[in-house]
């Protein structure tokens, strides 16, 4: 997690804070709506992404969360997604008490794949070596506490209302991202007929550099031409051959470097979500849910 700068000076007369607020699990596609929302002519995006006020910088004060939308204070939605709401559980009568108006767009994926993927973030962060995934484990709960979806949701559900509650899943973003960046605008009721080619961009793939100060020069040159307003012509010059190649020879796959999921892993963790898993259709006002782990344990029951 990057720490959110402190900013300018307080504004005291800033009163511009988001429309619309991420809250999906770790590693469930927000780094996409946040490039989808940013890249809308009408739509602001809070610069770092994750803010984390209403979990880790709740003591900074209204006006210090406030001041990183002032740059889009003339927008119709402004968003900012942090995955540390959705499990904290102070979070949503939090951003309640802070405006009740606040739309929320919640974000899950198949909770095993999930936690690998947690477990691969750790890794590219440096936070551990890569360990295989159960010792990663055995250090960090949260690779399971982030997967019990349906005890987190229904206590946004029962602050929020449903009314006020998109969720969305990873992997329906990923096969359809032009319509999942469609979703989103009709929910912060902004024109969904809006395209962008950035929304062709994978995004926040389990890599780490080869060259770390490479992809460092080359993100700070990326995000000046996004504040320039250049999103779009920036996505398509990641598509020129020589940028391409060096973009993805730069680029070292995580799933080469540490250890898949074993059977026992996936059996343990299968059975650690499957109370949970078999409350979330309901939630969801779905009669199945798109993930190897729900076929596994309920498949053959519906």
């Amino acid at each position: 997690m990057t720490v959110p700068p402190l900013a300018t000076a307080p504004d005291q007369t800033v009163q511009a804070g988001p429309t619309l607020v991420g809250i999906g699990a770790q590693k469930c596609a927000s780094t996409f709506i946040h490039t989808a929302l940013g890249a809308h002519p009408d739509a602001a995006v809070s610069d770092p992404k994750e803010l984390d006020f209403f979990s880790a910088y709740f003591d900074r004060g209204y006006h210090w969360y406030q001041n990183h939308f002032a740059h889009g204070a003339d927008k119709a939605v402004r968003f900012e997604a942090s995955p540390s709401y959705f499990y904290d559980p102070r979070c949503p009568e939090r951003l309640n008490a802070f405006d009740p108006s606040i739309r929320v767009i919640c974000l899950l994926r198949d909770p095993v794949a999930r936690a690998y993927s947690n477990h691969l973030h750790e890794v590219i962060k440096g936070h551990i070596p890569p360990l295989p995934f159960s010792e990663g484990l055995a250090n960090n709960p949260a690779y399971l506490e982030q997967g019990l979806y349906s005890r987190h949701l229904g206590n946004w559900i029962s602050v929020l209302g449903r009314d006020r509650v998109l969720v969305m899943l990873a992997e329906e973003i990923s096969a359809a991202p032009v319509h999942a960046a469609q979703q989103v605008y009709r929910f912060a009721g902004l024109d969904c007929s809006h395209v962008s080619p950035v929304l062709h961009e994978r995004r926040n793939e389990s890599d780490r550099p080869r060259l770390p100060a490479l992809r460092k020069v080359l993100r700070a040159g990326g995000d000046r031409l996004r504040r320039a307003g250049f999103e779009d012509a920036l996505a398509r010059l990641k598509t020129v051959g020589p940028v391409s190649a060096m973009l993805r020879a730069n680029s070292q796959n995580m799933r080469d470097v540490v250890p898949p999921l074993g059977d026992d892993d996936i059996a343990s963790l299968r059975g650690y979500f499957a109370d949970d898993l078999a409350q979330l259709p309901d939630l969801l006002g779905r009669d199945r849910l798109p993930w190897d782990s729900w076929e596994a344990i309920y498949g053959s029951n519906t």
